[in-house]
């Protein structure tokens, strides 16, 4: 036999040793990979943007887009997903991985228009309730989102869900002046309190509802004026007198 021959690999031989090879090339793939994702990627200064993360910023522009377009006059059912994105500066597929549909962004939206509500500290009955409704006076001459109060009457759930949150707080800080009131002795016992501060923010309310273009007199002045006319007749000398010595 030729020695030589029995040096040779066998075929065997040759198929686990390119198997070998092969294994240590994946594994020196994985190595090189590894080591790209380990290593941190700096944003040049340049395109680094400060504040929010991306991600919450485009979820915020889409809430003020959809927001906009309804105060600048477009109605609900005429709103699109498209023009909300495009007013945000953003995709469609943006908009569709944080919401479903276009009433789920106009629920947050809603969500967004949420303020505090002044606390009157219980002095002249007259003077807190004239307090609180200038301010909401004040609300409907100067903040756009009073405005959606007649564009979302045509969708109930959208509708209901502003009352709930952007209304009855403003009716309830109405209510809780009235109710302190009629508990000092400075409204009269059968004033019914509901019906009153019904009455107050309807009074306000109702030029937005009714698209009223006449001009408006100023917060304070318009709102004394509802106050004293709607409190006629319940005021009591208590309260007629309070904080005038």
């Amino acid at each position: 036999m030729n020695p030589m021959s029995s040096a040779r690999s066998t075929p065997t031989d040759r198929e686990s040793a390119s198997e070998v090879a092969k294994a240590a090339e994946v594994v020196e793939v994985v190595e090189v990979v590894e080591a790209v994702e380990a290593v941190e990627v700096v944003e040049p200064a340049h395109r680094r943007t400060p504040g929010r993360p991306r991600s919450e910023r485009a979820s915020r522009a889409i809430i003020r887009a959809a927001l906009e377009l309804l105060q600048e006059g477009v109605s609900v059912d005429a709103l699109s997903v498209e023009a909300v994105a495009a007013r945000a500066g953003v995709g469609k597929a943006t908009l569709y991985r944080r919401w479903p549909n276009k009433e789920a962004v106009l629920l947050e939206a809603l969500e967004s228009l949420v303020e505090p509500q002044s606390r009157v500290e219980g002095g002249d009955v007259r003077q807190d309730v004239t307090m609180v409704v200038e301010e909401l006076c004040r609300w409907v001459a100067e903040s756009r989102s009073a405005r959606l109060l007649p564009r979302l009457m045509s969708a109930p759930t959208l509708y209901g869900h502003y009352v709930r949150l952007v209304v009855d707080p403003r009716i309830a800080a109405v209510r809780e002046v009235l109710a302190g009131g009629v508990r000092r002795g400075a409204l009269a016992d059968h004033s019914d309190v509901d019906t009153l501060s019904t009455a107050l923010v309807g009074a306000v309310l109702s030029r937005v509802v009714l698209g009223d273009a006449a001009p408006e007199a100023p917060p304070g002045e318009r709102a004394a004026r509802i106050v004293d006319h709607v409190l006629a007749g319940h005021l009591t000398e208590d309260g007629a007198s309070d904080g005038r010595d």
